[in-house]
């Protein structure tokens, strides 16, 4: 259920690399393989075109054939996880024992995001055993303004970066999703004040979110956040309030060491 991508590079779409990083965004964006028919109706490319760019991908290892389908093979894996995910080098190898450690005290979705434009970007993400099973994914993304992390995000995010998520249009993903603007400004205010941000079945039904900030050497801007994710139908996740803060201080401070040395 994130947000689909389209799989045309913008202002690359006419050159090889472009085409080719067309047709890597359209197997990335789908939860199944593809047929060549369904990879030019996703790029809008012809199929020849396809076929060629499909070839030269799987001789690199980054598309691997099964049959006549195509997915996304190893080697895509092996250079993802090079990339350097948000401001901070090492985010996720850093956060992992964090993540543990909450996830051990509340048996609660624990969730690791950072902004990416005006997207959550997931981070990192240990599955609860005790709530309800999500949609989010590794690798995955989900408008900031329709969850717990995007709030906790934006609250200590740059003035540019919030003014143009607060000009984007509102999609309605439930009922209960943040509708407008004016809205968004007075969630930001409250998760300012309190340092928590909410979400009760505004990105998922049946899903309630409770995150928090995690800072880097400056106290102000949040350079990642944490999120505890449980059934509206069971605990609460805000009982859980005092142990996602103590695990987002202690990251945030061992972030902050690393960052001097």
């Amino acid at each position: 259920m994130d947000e689909q991508r389209q799989g045309v590079v913008p202002g690359g779409r006419d050159t090889s690399v472009g085409k080719g990083l067309s047709v890597l965004d359209a197997l990335a964006t789908s939860r199944v393989s593809l047929g060549v028919s369904e990879i030019a109706q996703r790029t809008g490319m012809a199929k020849s075109t396809i076929h060629r760019l499909l070839a030269s991908m799987i001789s690199h290892g980054y598309v691997a054939k099964a049959e006549d389908r195509y997915l996304l093979a190893d080697r895509l894996f092996e250079v993802g996880n090079q990339v350097q995910v948000g401001e901070v080098e090492g985010l996720r190898e850093s956060a992992a024992p964090y993540l543990a450690e909450l996830f051990a005290l509340t048996r609660q979705t624990v969730h690791l995001g950072v902004l990416s434009g005006s997207d959550v970007l997931y981070v990192d993400k240990v599955a609860g055993t005790n709530g309800p099973r999500m949609a989010t994914r590794v690798g995955g993304r989900r408008p900031a303004y329709a969850t717990g992390l995007g709030k906790a995000l934006l609250a200590f995010a740059s003035p540019p970066v919030v003014n143009r998520t607060l000009a984007g249009s509102f999609k309605r993903f439930t009922a209960y999703t943040v509708p407008d603007a004016q809205r968004m400004k007075q969630s930001l205010v409250r998760v300012r004040e309190t340092g928590l941000a909410t979400d009760y079945e505004e990105s998922f039904l049946g899903v309630a979110c409770l995150a928090t900030p995690v800072w880097s050497a400056d106290p102000t801007h949040a350079v990642a956040a944490i999120s505890l994710s449980s059934s509206v139908s069971g605990r609460s996740p805000a009982r859980y309030r005092a142990a996602l803060n103590d695990i987002a201080r202690q990251l945030s401070t061992a972030l902050a060491s690393g960052s001097r040395s």
